[in-house]
């Protein structure tokens, strides 16, 4: 029996996302009756070559209109126009077996366990990022970024150091890479070529620095964070405008214990530490600082995929 023709038109000048123009035409075919119930779909490879567009474009495209119930995949076929009385949430199948299925098949055209390893992994390296990597080498610090990443970013956010990395390569699959200045060299030969990592851009402390320049009286100012490398660039860029006036004091904090709050009239504290100074401590004033600046968080979203986590992803 012939498959269908799936008339598929894309531009790639529209300001309409290809991932968008395919699912609606999809859709539109089906609810038209040009794609019948039990029709199956070019794979994503060969829709995508005939479209001459990425491979993951098509899989998008595909994942949205099987999320609408419209598609279905039988054990070992492609995608299929759902049949009216299909179930509509199919069993879950366990990854070992997706896995064991896979490694029968490659063996089955000939293909060894060392040839289907390195194909996957080169896949798997060719993946969007599906969560984030913060990486650091003050565990204070990888914290912080984590925190403020996770509040902005609807991401899973993962920790590690460059040492770890480094030993253990594999932490980068599926992950955008996000550090402070200064990390990324030690790493850089083992990241994906074609996913750039993202240096962290500070947010500007002048606000900050200027409610010091305003201040009168002799007075004591206190930093706190849980990060070293935070109270080392504070103190620093906050020691000259002290003068012999003021009295700047540096507090490693240990916000997971009863860790003492520091007596100070003017308090700087990082996001984590805020919350329990802001009501605990007897600072007249005390001023969180957010270490990424918006801009650099606009980044960090604007490089993760829309859509990630889908237990109906279809491949080819």
């Amino acid at each position: 029996m012939l498959k269908p023709a799936v008339d598929i038109r894309i531009s790639k000048e529209s300001d309409i996302p290809l991932r968008q123009q395919i699912a609606a035409q999809i859709e539109y075919q089906i609810a038209v009756g040009k794609l019948k119930p039990g029709d199956s779909l070019p794979s994503v490879r060969a829709l995508a070559r005939q479209l001459k567009i990425h491979h993951n474009t098509v899989s998008q495209a595909y994942t949205d209109v099987t999320m609408l119930q419209l598609l279905s995949r039988k054990q070992g076929s492609r995608l299929i126009v759902r049949t009216p009385d299909e179930p509509a949430h199919p069993p879950h199948p366990d990854l070992d077996d997706l896995i064991n299925a896979s490694i029968r098949i490659a063996r089955r055209h000939g293909y060894s366990i060392q040839e289907l390893s390195q194909r996957v992994r080169e896949r798997l390296a060719e993946e969007p990022p599906d969560h984030i990597l913060v990486l650091s080498i003050d565990p204070g610090m990888c914290r912080m970024l984590q925190v403020e990443v996770e509040n902005a970013v609807a991401r899973p956010v993962k920790t590690c150091t460059p040492e770890e990395l480094l030993a253990n390569p594999e932490l980068a699959l599926g992950a955008l890479v996000v550090s402070p200045p200064g990390v990324l060299p030690m790493v850089a030969e083992i990241l994906p070529k074609d996913r750039p990592p993202i240096t962290v851009l500070y947010s500007s402390a002048e606000a900050h620095f200027e409610v010091v320049r305003k201040m009168t009286r002799p007075s004591v100012v206190a930093v706190v964070s849980i990060s070293e490398t935070f109270l080392q660039i504070a103190c620093g860029l906050l020691g000259p405008m002290m003068g012999g006036q003021h009295t700047l004091i540096e507090c490693l904090f240990d916000d997971r214990k009863n860790a003492r709050i520091p007596s100070a009239d003017l308090l700087f504290c990082d996001a984590i530490t805020f919350p329990r100074l802001h009501a605990h401590s007897r600072a007249k004033n005390v001023i969180p600082y957010n270490l990424i600046s918006p801009e650099c968080l606009d980044q960090i979203a604007a490089t993760m995929p829309f859509q990630m986590k889908s237990t109906l992803e279809p491949a080819d």
